[in-house]
């Protein structure tokens, strides 16, 4: 019975040094964890914008177009949608029915796997519609993002909304920023 008693402890204790001999190891062989607010500030987003990023909405992989900001539309300039181009490795970010003035919005972003990021303005245009009936013009931003998980924010100015009791911040021509952890 003792016998048996020293053999189960030492499986145990060999068993215990695998564990943890191959955590140490790959504990020393593992990338450092990107934090996403640092570099979010680091590309220019506004702190108290980039401190969002700790909590992005994730996105299944398998989707090519996600909504990021208001799906119904409702005002001109307001739908902010991201369009997934995986054989490209890139992000092309929608701002939605602004036909006549530029886009005053941002997009910020972060490759969390290989630690990239940056900001874009939306500088170019694409035909669009309005509820596929109306023809009007997008203002798009393209983010070079690479493949890997990547942490999507759009802030900025957006035309002002109208209606009677003025809750939302759109009312005063500031888009709600939203944020969203994309796979490319």
């Amino acid at each position: 019975m003792i016998r048996l008693g020293k053999v189960a402890a030492m499986v145990a204790a060999a068993v215990m040094a695998i564990f943890v001999g191959f955590g140490a190891g790959a504990v020393a062989h593992a990338h450092p964890a990107v934090d996403p607010v640092s570099a979010l500030r680091s590309a220019g987003v506004p702190a108290e914008i980039a401190a969002l990023a700790t909590a992005p909405t994730p996105v299944a992989g398998t989707v090519d177009t996600v909504n990021l900001a208001h799906p119904t539309g409702g005002f001109p300039g307001s739908r902010i949608d991201a369009v997934i181009d995986h054989s490209a490795r890139s992000i092309t970010v929608v701002q939605r029915w602004l036909e006549y003035e530029p886009s005053e919005l941002h997009a910020g972003w972060v490759n969390l796997r290989t630690g990239q990021s940056g900001i874009t303005e939306f500088l170019g245009t694409a035909p669009g519609t309005i509820d596929g009936l109306y023809p009007t013009i997008d203002r798009t931003a393209v983010l070079p993002t690479a493949s890997g998980p990547v942490v999507v924010m759009v802030y900025g100015r957006i035309p002002g909304w109208s209606g009677l009791i003025p809750l939302a911040p759109e009312y005063f021509g500031i888009l709600t920023p939203a944020v969203a952890l994309i796979q490319v």
